[in-house]
């Protein structure tokens, strides 16, 4: 008998501290978080846009360049099937100019930092997914994963000034993140496998005169096939750089 309730307040006192060491490390979890949101208010980033897509509809302040047929907005992503021969595109190689692909857009002035996290099902050649920053139809930068070749999407950058270029850098993996920051007339853009770890895709001078538009897109030049998914976008002004002596 006596065994028996020491081993029952042996399992009560193991519980007991499960709790405590549960407590404690959900509070320095709490502390870092906090500490890391002082940091970024002290050196000076605000959210501009802040988008998780958790319901049915998202931030009214989102509009859309050629709306796709249907989206599905849940369970923290936002989805969407392009339709037959959209693309984004002008002049180069083809001599063609293309301007009807899908794009969810936030309207700003000034520096910013936007990011997202994609997956897509792609299926056809070209088909392709990611960041748009725009000013109009001649003047825009997209980075994203392109299906080419054709079961190898491939991370890559387009600009057009007038006419498009179009980088290419490594397979892209099934999901990535894509980060676009600005710089008055600097861009860069970065890419990642965890959301965590960034490296450079392409950095290039880019002036647009303001207000611009930087959000979500996706195209299938050739056929109608891929469905893109998005789990987020975050927008927000870059922190001041550290003061220097």
């Amino acid at each position: 008998m006596c065994g028996l309730l020491n081993g029952r307040r042996l399992q009560a006192r193991t519980g007991r501290t499960a709790l405590v060491i549960l407590f404690l490390l959900t509070a320095c979890a709490a502390a870092v978080q906090a500490v890391d949101m002082d940091k970024k208010s002290a050196q000076g980033e605000t959210a501009l846009l802040d988008e998780p897509f958790n319901s049915a509809t998202f931030d009214a302040r989102l509009h859309w360049l050629n709306p796709p047929a249907a989206v599905e907005v849940r369970n923290g992503w936002l989805s969407f099937a392009p339709g037959d021969q959209t693309d984004f595109w002008q002049k180069t190689l083809d001599g063609g100019s293309r301007d009807n692909g899908h794009f969810l857009y936030f309207e700003l002035s000034g520096d910013f930092v936007a990011e997202t996290k994609v997956t897509g099902e792609f299926q056809n050649q070209y088909d392709q997914a990611g960041l748009m920053l725009r000013r109009d139809a001649t003047h825009w930068l997209k980075a994203d994963a392109e299906n080419d070749p054709i079961g190898t999407p491939t991370l890559g950058v387009v600009i057009t000034r007038e006419t498009s270029d179009w980088s290419v850098s490594r397979p892209a993996p099934k999901e990535f993140f894509f980060r676009l920051e600005c710089r008055g007339e600097l861009v860069e853009i970065r890419t990642s496998v965890d959301g965590r770890e960034w490296s450079l895709l392409r950095q290039a001078t880019f002036p647009l005169q303001d207000p611009v538009q930087v959000g979500l897109f996706a195209a299938c030049p050739i056929k109608a096939g891929l469905k893109a998914r998005f789990d987020y976008l975050k927008i927000t002004r870059p922190a001041k750089s550290p003061a220097t002596p």
